[in-house]
């Protein structure tokens, strides 16, 4: 297939969901079955899912040197314009506008070439790979239309934004093959035990809907997160549930972890790739004596001096990219196995959680760093609610209901967990203010916006500097995210503000110029 047909595909797209879906779907029935999985791939924004732990990592520098020697313009020229439009990938296709862009003997770029040239960024390193990186950009560049440059470079700076998230593709298999969104449960049901849509389109081309069927947990295809539904008492809970389970809810990390054999990796609520951050938490896995497991749990730093946990500013110091080994040393960690999805080769999602419980205790409980949550099966509002309150008594978060019967809803929110904090009843009784000083992508439903939450700071007088505090990704309205996303990117900026200490990244930096009104639970 010829990059051409995505790129003027990706100039159509628009905000309105059935559009996109319907193109989508046409340009995938275009597609020969073995590019498939790589269109996916392109169409959502990635090279590959992000589990994979490879990104492309191209900076607006480097991209100015390519569009430069294409073009004909200095770097300068090439950053002046790009200062002037605010889109990268605009002032490629302005520029390229203006010379010939195929030489003469040259072949038309197919999707093929740019998705191996993009690998070939992505995966190269060591001495002399930022010469290489411009090279093989310059390369699909020299070769492009003014369209396919736009594109190609909105995709290596991570702006692609075309509002196509996994759902909508998921919508898009269903109606090339269907005519309707009939498909949309298995198809989604294959995605989220596998979190490849590239994948699940290969086999779903390959062999129909009854490719996608066979699909399960296996390590290292790290599985959607199960999600909680939340009430504001314990009556309401046992009202919904009976009989249930409830659970200790730790403020520290979420984390999915796969073992086979001696192998180990950590995933993210997210799904981020995360193992070399926690390699004291790896050689305890390893200690475990199941050859082969897939399970859920909280990293939270423990004080063992005060035989308390530490809030959530002390655990989110150990997401680092340096000076691991020495955090690890000042806050180590305990990890509580909340949940089983997998063990010694036995697929435990359809299993329901009374059953995956019980064998969390039998596997997992020789450990200390390592240890099955704590938890009690609550038969009535009594119990529950002295379990409540000895759980907040313990400096935890609240408590997670869970429903002794459910499978693993994976991706789903669903009334199987609920989730209940002292606040649920309360609300906070003031509103915070803070200054923003980042923000995140859409993912899923807010990719159309390209905008996913903000970063905030609050001054600290004595310090001259702005201290983030939290993330916050809930209460908006369409009408504020596509605001967000329009006035921030006016003043974002390329590095983080020598200004700001940040315990975590946004994707975008912003110069720290508008507050916020913060009303939380």
């Amino acid at each position: 297939m010829e990059f051409s047909r995505l790129a003027e595909i990706f100039s159509k797209l628009t905000a309105k969901r059935l559009e996109i879906t319907d193109d989508i779907a046409g340009l995938l029935g275009e597609c020969p079955k073995k590019e498939v999985k790589r269109v996916v791939y392109l169409i959502t924004g990635e090279l590959l899912p992000q589990h994979y732990g490879i990104e492309l990592g191209m900076g607006d520098k480097l991209c100015i040197r390519a569009i430069a020697l294409v073009s004909g313009k200095s770097d300068g020229e090439v950053a002046a314009h790009y200062r002037k439009s605010g889109d990268l990938g605009d002032t490629a296709q302005e520029l390229l506008k203006a010379k010939s862009q195929r030489t003469l003997g040259s072949s038309k770029l197919s999707t093929e070439k740019v998705y191996e040239n993009f690998y070939k960024i992505a995966t190269s390193g060591g001495n002399g790979s930022q010469d290489l990186k411009i090279k093989l950009l310059a390369d699909l560049l020299g070769n492009a239309t003014p369209l396919e440059a736009k594109y190609i470079i909105r995709f290596v700076t991570g702006k692609l934004r075309l509002g196509a998230g996994e759902a909508t593709v998921i919508d898009a298999l269903s109606v090339l093959k269907a005519k309707d969104k009939s498909l949309r449960p298995e198809l989604e049901r294959a995605y989220n035990f596998t979190s490849d849509l590239g994948l699940v389109a290969e086999l779903f081309f390959e062999k129909g809907i009854e490719g996608t069927t066979h699909l399960r947990a296996k390590p290292f295809s790290p599985i959607q997160p199960a999600l909680a539904e939340r009430l504001p008492t314990t009556e309401g809970i046992m009202e919904k549930l009976g009989e249930c389970a409830a659970e200790g809810k730790y403020d520290g990390f979420r984390l999915q972890v796969h073992k086979q054999n001696e192998k180990i990796e950590i995933y993210s609520r997210r799904l981020e790739k995360m193992t070399h951050m926690f390699p004291d938490l790896v050689a305890e896995f390893r200690k475990i004596k199941a050859k082969e497991f897939i399970i859920e749990g909280e990293a939270i730093v423990f004080d063992e001096k005060r035989n308390r946990f530490l809030p959530f500013q002390a655990t989110i110091q150990r997401k680092r990219k340096h000076g691991i080994a020495e955090k690890a040393k000042l806050l180590p960690l305990k990890f509580f196995v909340f949940d089983l999805l997998y063990l010694n080769g036995k697929d435990y999602t359809e299993k329901p959680y009374g059953e995956r419980r019980k064998k969390i205790d039998e596997a997992f409980s020789e450990g200390k760093i390592v240890a099955p949550s704590e938890y009690i099966i609550a038969k009535d509002v009594q119990e529950l609610q002295e379990f409540f309150e000895h759980a907040l008594g313990e400096g935890l978060e609240g408590i997670m209901a869970k429903d002794l019967a459910s499978p693993y809803t994976a991706g789903a929110r669903k009334f199987s967990w609920i989730k209940l904090k002292k606040s649920y009843g309360e609300g906070l009784t003031d509103t915070v203010d803070g200054v923003v000083v980042g923000f995140y992508l859409g993912k899923g439903k807010r990719t159309k916006f390209g905008f996913g939450g903000l970063l905030t700071a609050v001054y600290d007088e004595e310090g001259n500097r702005y201290r983030t505090v939290c993330k916050i990704g809930t209460g908006f309205s369409e009408e504020q995210m596509a605001w967000f996303e329009k006035t921030l990117s006016k003043i974002s900026v390329k590095e983080k503000p020598a200004s700001v200490d940040a315990l975590i990244d946004a994707d975008v930096w912003v110069q720290p110029k508008y507050v916020v009104e913060i009303n939380a639970d």
